[in-house]
C-alpha cells in the first residue's frame, strides 16, 4: 500500500487525472428477447383464399424473379385468378345493362331505363300533339277506395266500370313497381355512401397508418445507419489518435524508449516489440473493414431513401382515392335529390342537363375506377397476406439474393436481425477486428500502466534517459493510457450498437406491424369497401329508371268520371 502511494506521489503533477491499475472496460452483450410474430386471422384467411389450383406460396414469386419463371407465373396466375373472375362478372353485368337498354321498354320494362305505365302509348301522344302526363303518382287511397267500392250498385254495372277496375288494378301494381324501383335505387345509393365512408374510415386510415409506420421505420433506419457510420468513424479516428500519440512519444523521448539492461528496461522493450508488430495489423484491418462497413451502411441509406421516395408516390395514389370516394358520395347525394324531384314529377332542362350531361358520365367513369381499384386491392391484399404468413423467411431469402451487393459484416448482421436473433452471424470480420483492437489496446494499456508505475528517477536510471526524456516518456504513457481506454470504449460502443436490440425492433415495426398488420388490414378494407361500392353502384345503374319521372298515359276523363281521379291529380 505504501509502495503504491509512493508511485502515485512520484507521478503526481504529470497526469493526476490518470489512476494506476485502471482496468479496461469489458464488453458484455445486452440481453434481448425479440417480440414474437403471430400470424393474424385476417392474414391466414386471405392466404387460404381460393387460387383455383395454383400456389399461394409467396416464395415461388420471389424465386421466380431470379430463377425459373414457371414458379412465379404460377403464383401470379393464382393471385390474379379471383380478380379476373370479378372482372368477368363486372364486364358481363355491364354488357347485360347495355343489352337491356337496347332491348327497349316493351321487352324488359323498367330495366331499359325508364318507368313507363303499361297504358302509355307514345304514338298516341305524338298524334295528339300533347305531352304525356309525367307527374306525381296517384294517391294510393284513391285506388284503394275504388277497389273497395260496392260494385253491386246498379250505377257501376257497365263495361266502362269493368274497364276502370281493370285499369285500377294495373295502376296499383304499377305503383308498387315504381315504389320498389325507387326504394331499391335509394337504398343502393345509401349503401354506396356508407361504403365510401368505410373506404376512408377503415381502409384508407389503416393503410395510411401502415405507410406512416413504414416511413418512420425507414427514417429510423437512416438515422441508425448514420449513427453507426459516426461510431465507426470515431473508432477509426481514435485508433489513429492512439497511434499518433505513440509515434509522438517516440519522437519526444528522442531515442528508443528504453535502452537499459535492467528488468524494467527489458519489460518496456518487450511491450514495445509487441506493439510494433500489432500496429501494422490493426491499422490495415481496422481501416479496411471499417471502410467496407461504412460503404455498406451508406448503400443501405441509399436504398431506404429510394423506398421512401416510392412511398411518396403511394401517398399521392391514396390521396387520389380519398378524393374519388368523396366525389362519388357527392354524386350519390345529387342523384338522391334528383330522384326526389322525379318522384314529384319535376322534369325540366335543368334536371335533364344534370342527369345526362353530368351525373351519368361522371358516375360511370368513377364506377369503372372503383372496379379497377377493387381488383388491384384484391391482388395486393392476397399477395401481402401470402408474404405475411412467413415474412422473416421470405425477407431472408430476398437478402440472400442480393448478398453480392454487401461487402462487410452488414449482410450477416441483417440476417441476424431479420431472423429474430436466431441465425447467429458469421462474425469472422468482427472477431478479427476485435482481436486486433484488443491486442493493441491491451499492449498499449499494459505498457502505459507499467511506465506510469515507475518514478522519474527510476526511468532515468533504468532506461538511460535524461530527465526531460523520462518526463516525456511518462507523459506519453499517460496519453497512451487515455487513448487506449478511448479506443476500447469506442469499439465496445460499436459492438453494443450492432446488437440485435438496436435493429430488430426497427425491422419488426417495419415488416410485422406496418406491413403485416396495418397494411394487410387496410388493403382488405379497401378491397371489400370498393367492391361493395361498385356492386351497389351497378345496382343503381340497373335501377336507373328511378332517376326519371314516370311516363303515364293521358287522362281518360272523357271515358269515365273515374279516369281523372285514377291517372291525374285532382283538378287536372
Amino acid at each position: 500500500m505504501n509502495m503504491q502511494q509512493q508511485i502515485v506521489d512520484a507521478n503526481m503533477g504529470l497526469f493526476p487525472e490518470v489512476l494506476v491499475a485502471d482496468p479496461l472496460e469489458q464488453y458484455n452483450a445486452t440481453p434481448f428477447t425479440p417480440k414474437p410474430y403471430d400470424v393474424s386471422k385476417n392474414v391466414e384467411d386471405q392466404h387460404n383464399f381460393p387460387r383455383f389450383g395454383h400456389t399461394n406460396n409467396f416464395q415461388a414469386l420471389a424465386s421466380g424473379l431470379t430463377g425459373s419463371s414457371d414458379t412465379s407465373n404460377d403464383y401470379i396466375v393464382g393471385v390474379c385468378a379471383a380478380a379476373m373472375l370479378i372482372f368477368a362478372v363486372a364486364l358481363v353485368w355491364f354488357m347485360v345493362i347495355i343489352g337491356l337498354n337496347v332491348s327497349g321498354q316493351k321487352k324488359v320494362g323498367f330495366l331499359a331505363g325508364r318507368l313507363v305505365h303499361p297504358d302509355f302509348d307514345a304514338n298516341a301522344v305524338e298524334d295528339s300533339g300533347t305531352l304525356p302526363v309525367i307527374e306525381e303518382e296517384p294517391a294510393s287511397e284513391e285506388i284503394e277506395s275504388l277497389l273497395d267500392s260496392d260494385t253491386s250498385s246498379p250505377l257501376l254495372i257497365s263495361n266502362n266500370i269493368d274497364i276502370d277496375l281493370e285499369h285500377a288494378k294495373r295502376e296499383k301494381k304499377f305503383n308498387r313497381k315504381v315504389i320498389a324501383v325507387r326504394v331499391t335505387f335509394v337504398l343502393s345509393g345509401l349503401c354506396v355512401m356508407i361504403c365510401g365512408i368505410l373506404f376512408y374510415a377503415k381502409g384508407v386510415t389503416s393503410f395510411g397508418r401502415s405507410l406512416d409506420s413504414v416511413s418512420r421505420s425507414l427514417s429510423l433506419v437512416q438515422q441508425t445507419a448514420t449513427e453507426a457510420i459516426n461510431l465507426t468513424e470515431t473508432l477509426r479516428n481514435d485508433k489513429d489518435q492512439l497511434l499518433g500519440d505513440y509515434n509522438k512519444t517516440k519522437i519526444d523521448v528522442g531515442s528508443e524508449l528504453c535502452n537499459g539492461d535492467g528488468t524494467v528496461a527489458e519489460s518496456i522493450r518487450s511491450y514495445v516489440g509487441e506493439l510494433e508488430a500489432e500496429i501494422k495489423s490493426v491499422n490495415s484491418i481496422v481501416d479496411e473493414n471499417v471502410g467496407l462497413l461504412m460503404d455498406d451502411l451508406r448503400h443501405l441509406i441509399t436504398i431506404t431513401d429510394e423506398v421512401d421516395q416510392g412511398l411518396d408516390k403511394a401517398n399521392i395514389f391514396f390521396y387520389v382515392t380519398i378524393a374519388i370516394s368523396i366525389i362519388v358520395n357527392l354524386l350519390i347525394l345529387v342523384m338522391l335529390v334528383v330522384t326526389y324531384f322525379s318522384a314529384k314529377g319535376v322534369e325540366n332542362c335543368c334536371t335533364k342537363l344534370v342527369t345526362f350531361a353530368l351525373l351519368w358520365p361522371v358516375f360511370v367513369f368513377f364506377l369503372i375506377l372503383f372496379w379497377i381499384f377493387a381488383l388491384l386491392f384484391l391482388v395486393t391484399s392476397l399477395a401481402g397476406s401470402d408474404f405475411c404468413v412467413k415474412p422473416d423467411q421470405i425477407v431472408e431469402g430476398l437478402l440472400n439474393r442480393y448478398k453480392s451487393q454487401f461487402h462487410s459484416a452488414i449482410f450477416q448482421l441483417l440476417i441476424y436481425y431479420v431472423s429474430g436473433c436466431q441465425v447467429l452471424p458469421a462474425t469472422g470480420q468482427i472477431d478479427s477486428i476485435t482481436t486486433d483492437i484488443d491486442d493493441v489496446v491491451g499492449t498499449v494499456h499494459d505498457l502505459s500502466e507499467f511506465v506510469m508505475s515507475q518514478s522519474l528517477d527510476g526511468l532515468e536510471s533504468q532506461c538511460g534517459l535524461t530527465q526531460s526524456a523520462a518526463t516525456a516518456l511518462q507523459g506519453g504513457a499517460g496519453l497512451l493510457h487515455n487513448a487506449s481506454h478511448t479506443v476500447n470504449s469506442a469499439w465496445i460502443d460499436v459492438r453494443h450498437f450492432i446488437e440485435c436490440k438496436t435493429f430488430n425492433p426497427i425491422y419488426t415495426t417495419f415488416v410485422h406491424d406496418a406491413i403485416c398488420v396495418d397494411g394487410v388490414d387496410g388493403l382488405s378494407w379497401l378491397f371489400s369497401t370498393s367492391m361493395f361500392l361498385a356492386v351497389f353502384a351497378m345496382i343503381m345503374i340497373t335501377f336507373r329508371a328511378a332517376l326519371y319521372p314516370v311516363k303515364r298515359p293521358l287522362a281518360r276523363a272523357e271515358n269515365s268520371g273515374l279516369g281523372t281521379s285514377l291517372f291525374s291529380k285532382s283538378g287536372n
